[in-house]
């Protein structure tokens, strides 16, 4: 679409626009038959450069699973636009349907890269990043552009979602949501801000902005970071947590859901004891009081298990079994996926547990493919 002017959508209803503030690199990729020993060395099987980074393969699928609904402009730094690695990675978003309008240039030596050892018999991989003299975007960038969404909106879509991931200092992340939340006031509808969690930081620190947050999505090692640090004492209640023969009382047992006909879905044991739903539990005591008016749904991904989530005012809890491939092929990415699909399912109007099928049905079939091509054909037929 030309710069400026509206993207059609399927039904000629106005576009809505996604913003989606998250890492943007690019990735190196060697696929090795096994990981190699230390001071060994082998020939890969395979060597791609890619674009790569959270922000770049989210907003792809969500590109793909909108389908001309939502305009999806990504926000974030590249040292300039004109640097080799910026201008391939942005001419791939371009090219892939995403809006790069917002993107802030800050300055570096090159645009962050990852260098990806993936190995093919056990689909794992290792990741070593790098920064590269680049800056994260400032909170005063984020305020300008959100201001300029709104104030767009007749051409460029009416703002109706924002998703941040949590890269830099809980006090930084706290301004950008307020900002969001300024702008968002213009609205009588107001759009909802989600909120990425994977780094390590402080509770305490996080507290005021989880409470601006409408939905948060964690990640499985920050979840497990803050049990090893003890969360659970920080809850008295710690020890009524769910509990029983299949680890929940029978009115506080997750809702479930099935996996599509046809797919296959991780086995589901001793679900109420598990640690996702436990740390969600807790962090839910640990919150405390919530804004008037506001209902947040709390989800946590657990790779191959699946993903949990909790309505943090109702204290309604939910799983959702991770969708298994015949072979897996490629799990780069797969989070990634889920949190586009999600989003997705979400601005169609799902439920949690509906937002939590789709997230898993599409994260399933990018784990049996390499790359994010024809991932829409995944949707739930009630999210298309």
């Amino acid at each position: 679409a030309v710069a400026g002017t509206p993207m059609p959508s399927p039904g000629g209803a106005p576009v809505q626009r996604i913003l989606f503030c998250a890492n943007l690199c690019v990735d190196h990729v060697c696929e090795v038959p096994t990981f190699p020993k230390e001071d060994s060395g082998q020939r890969a099987l395979d060597y791609r450069k890619a674009i790569g980074g959270n922000g770049a393969n989210s907003t792809r699928v969500l590109v793909q699973l909108r389908n001309g609904r939502s305009r999806v402009s990504w926000l974030g730094p590249v040292p300039r636009c004109d640097e080799p690695d910026a201008a391939f990675v942005l001419g791939e978003l371009e090219a892939a349907g995403v809006d790069v309008e917002l993107l802030e240039e800050v300055g570096g030596d090159g645009l962050p890269s990852s260098f990806i050892l993936a190995s093919r018999d056990t689909t794992a991989r290792t990741i070593v990043s790098a920064r590269r003299g680049t800056r994260e975007m400032s909170a005063e960038h984020f305020a300008a552009v959100a201001g300029r969404a709104f104030a767009e909106g007749a051409t460029m879509g009416v703002p109706c979602w924002c998703h941040l991931e949590c890269r830099q200092s809980p006090a930084v992340m706290l301004k950008m949501a307020t900002s969001w939340h300024a702008e968002a006031s213009s609205l009588a509808a107001h759009p909802p801000l989600s909120l990425e969690l994977e780094k390590n930081w402080d509770l305490d620190e996080l507290m005021p902005l989880l409470r601006l947050c409408d939905h948060l999505l964690i990640d499985q090692g920050f979840a497990e970071r803050q049990l090893a640090d003890n969360i659970l004492k920080r809850c008295r209640d710690a020890k009524e947590l769910p509990s029983g023969p299949d680890g929940t009382p029978p009115s506080k047992r997750p809702k479930l859901s099935s996996a599509p006909e046809g797919a296959a879905a991780a086995p589901v044991e001793g679900l109420g004891q598990h640690p996702a739903l436990r740390f969600l539990c807790v962090l839910r005591r640990v919150v405390g009081e919530l804004p008037d008016g506001r209902s947040p749904c709390w989800v946590c991904t657990w790779g191959k298990s699946g993903s949990f989530a909790l309505e943090a005012a109702s204290g309604e809890t939910f799983f959702q079994p991770a969708i298994l491939q015949e072979k897996a092929v490629d799990s780069v990415g797969a989070g990634d996926t889920f949190i586009a699909s999600y989003l997705h399912a979400r601005i169609a109007g799902a439920g949690t547990q509906a937002a939590l099928a789709c997230g898993a049905a599409v994260a399933g079939r990018k784990v049996g493919q390499v790359g994010f091509a024809n991932l829409r054909s995944a949707v739930p037929q009630a999210l298309e």
